[in-house]
């Protein structure tokens, strides 16, 4: 079924179940996360199993978001464009899946079937020619399926062949949605963001920097604000794979933050970058996807409507 829910429905740091109310985002991480964070701290990350084709980050109820994520994408029957099944293999979700028989997107909420959860929405997704990405809310999961999480992952299901990694330096250009939350000219504000995203990799040096420039719409206003962020030093290692390190630093609204990201490059020669982000400060913070793309001109990457 579909909903016209809108995305406060789903707090990024600390969800509650889904109804026709909707909650709201939360302006900080919990505990001790919820400032900025030195340069330095560790990553974030989930123990791995060595499963699937697919990875992200997930920010469980009341807990700063957690990299790391495992699952396995796979299309429905009909191939692309009819839908797509995710199976969650590690951390809290582990056991959990997420069949939804068509792509959402825009002010739309997806309502998608599940295993061993109360319910699923898919709330942000981007896709280009070779990599997906997605962010699901999905809510009542666990021995006690009392947990509520926002997750994001990446993925390039139906890809085999091994991604060729280029020697120089390669910027990418794309697309970024996320549920936000930010204090700004002294208003807070709650809702989707989305805007472009500029990826720096040095694949020499193993490293990739970004730089994010949108809009944030709060949700019970209507009034939008700007809203920029970014990261500085992810590593990027031979497998493709982009995360973050001890050497990481990010910013959000301006300000020093604490940040997650876990992301890849897709394409024969890395022609995409698709990633899943989750970082903030005491101003805010925002959790989901993007995609860029090598030779970006706004309509050769990512799709004009979403699909799987």
């Amino acid at each position: 079924m579909w909903r016209a829910f809108t995305v406060s429905c789903f707090a990024i740091f600390s969800l509650s179940a889904c109804g026709d109310e909707g909650g709201a985002l939360t302006s900080s991480a919990p505990g001790d996360r919820a400032g900025a964070v030195a340069s330095g701290s560790s990553s974030n990350t989930l123990i791995q199993s060595g499963q699937g084709n697919s990875g992200g980050v997930l920010a469980s109820d009341g807990q700063a978001p957690v990299a790391g994520v495992e699952a396995t994408m796979t299309y429905n029957a009909d191939g692309r464009g009819s839908g797509a099944r995710v199976d969650f293999h590690n951390g809290p979700m582990v056991g959990v899946s997420v069949q939804c028989d068509r792509a959402g997107g825009g002010a739309t909420v997806h309502e998608c079937a599940t295993t061993n959860a109360q319910s699923a929405y898919l709330v942000n997704e981007l896709s280009g020619v070779h990599s997906y990405t997605g962010a699901f809310a999905v809510n009542g999961y666990g021995a006690a399926q009392d947990q509520n999480g926002f997750v994001a992952i990446h993925s390039g299901p139906g890809a085999s062949d091994p991604v060729r990694l280029p020697g120089a330096a390669v910027t990418y250009t794309g697309q970024f949605q996320s549920g936000a939350s930010l204090v700004s000219g002294g208003n807070r504000f709650a809702g989707r963001a989305s805007g472009s995203v500029v990826l720096d990799a040095d694949f020499a040096a193993g490293q990739l920097s970004g730089q994010f420039n949108g809009t944030l719409r709060d949700d019970a206003t209507g009034l939008t604000t700007g809203l920029n962020a970014g990261f500085r030093n992810a590593a990027v290692d031979p497998n493709a794979r982009f995360f973050n390190t001890a050497d990481t630093t990010f910013s959000y609204g301006g300000k020093q933050a604490w940040g997650e990201l876990d992301g890849a490059f897709y394409g024969p020669n890395a022609e995409e970058a698709a990633g899943t982000f989750g970082f903030g400060n005491a101003l805010g913070g925002m959790s989901g996807v993007l995609i860029g793309c090598s030779e970006y001109t706004g309509t050769n990457c990512i799709a004009p409507t979403p699909r799987f």
